[in-house]
């Protein structure tokens, strides 16, 4: 076997001396290096789909239609190239260390148990094989994807655009609520959402969340309002068409503590105008409408930044 591979999975630990497969030379190396190397990597993504289109429940086509062999090497070459940008544009490889933690993370979060043990056991319960295939892809799209929605250079232009909304609508603010919130639509689409200030009753629990991404950098800033902070924001706003169509009341407590802890201190009485906030998908821009002890009514505007599949694609291969 290549000892350098050998001894990336031994620091990984996830190697097994007493059953080392030699099936699992080249798994753990960075990129796809070759022919070999991608065949190696579209078996094992294969077999991973296989079992995910196993549990799939109701009518299905066969796994020979839903998942062809040309679509199983795009995808793997695409985790390559993903790989390749994150080193080429941010100087982030990934490490051994990284990829074990993920395999950890994994087996300990996971739902479904058994449908994870069927993954392990379609790529020969071999942990280089699993960690490569399955964790690393993981890592690095988080990992990219986190750099991304962070990098101010990419999406200074959507920055701009929300300071000049912020600043249009604290300059209507004398001519009053209606006033900003036409100030605002120039800019976008304009929403009208009212929350509960008091607790949510018990009865009445909130919708359970997606599965949240890795935190990322939500700042806000803006003259007297300067206000950072560092907050896993999956979801910060319910989407207020959803809640009126079905009639769900949205709680002040649902947001996200840092977000909520912002929009507190900054939304105090009817035309109060947030900072601009930096969430992980776009900048958003709020202003009261009204406020009493028991509910806030703001309206709000968000802005996308750049779409990170077409930045991605437009990034040279390697």
């Amino acid at each position: 076997m290549n000892r350098s591979i050998l001894r990336l999975a031994l620091v990984c630990g996830l190697w097994n001396t007493a059953s080392a497969p030699a099936s699992t030379t080249l798994l753990m190396l960075p990129l796809v290096a070759g022919a070999a190397d991608l065949a190696l990597l579209a078996a094992d993504r294969t077999a991973i789909e296989r079992v995910y289109h196993e549990h799939r429940s109701g009518t299905k086509k066969p796994f020979a239609e839903t998942m062809p062999p040309t679509l199983i090497e795009q995808a793997v070459k695409l985790d390559a190239h993903k790989e390749a940008v994150l080193k080429a544009v941010y100087q982030v490889e990934i490490t051994p260390a990284m990829v074990a933690a993920e395999v950890a993370r994994i087996d300990a979060t996971t739902r479904a148990p058994e449908m994870l043990a069927e993954i392990k056991a379609a790529l020969g319960n071999d942990p280089a094989r699993f960690a490569r295939a399955m964790a690393r892809p993981i890592v690095v799209e988080r990992t990219l994807r986190v750099r991304f929605d962070n990098d101010d250079t990419l999406h200074a232009p959507q920055r701009r655009q929300a300071d000049a909304a912020r600043r249009a609508v604290l300059a209507a603010k004398p001519q009053g609520t209606a006033a900003q919130q036409e100030a605002l639509k120039p800019f976008g689409e304009v929403h009208a959402t009212t929350w509960k200030l008091g607790p949510r009753p018990t009865a009445a629990a909130p919708p359970a969340p997606a599965s949240p991404p890795p935190p990322t950098k939500a700042t806000a800033t803006g003259g007297i309002y300067s206000v950072e902070a560092t907050a896993q924001v999956a979801h910060p706003l319910a989407s207020p068409a959803a809640t009126e169509a079905d009639g769900r009341d949205l709680y002040f407590d649902d947001l996200d503590p840092e977000l909520r802890k912002v929009l507190a201190a900054q939304l105090k009485q009817a035309g109060d105008v947030s900072a601009v906030i930096e969430m992980p998908a776009g900048f958003v821009v709020f202003a009261a409408t009204a406020v009493t002890p028991e509910t806030l009514a703001v309206v709000s505007l968000s802005l996308p930044k750049r779409n990170y599949d077409e930045w991605l694609n437009q990034q040279p291969e390697n």
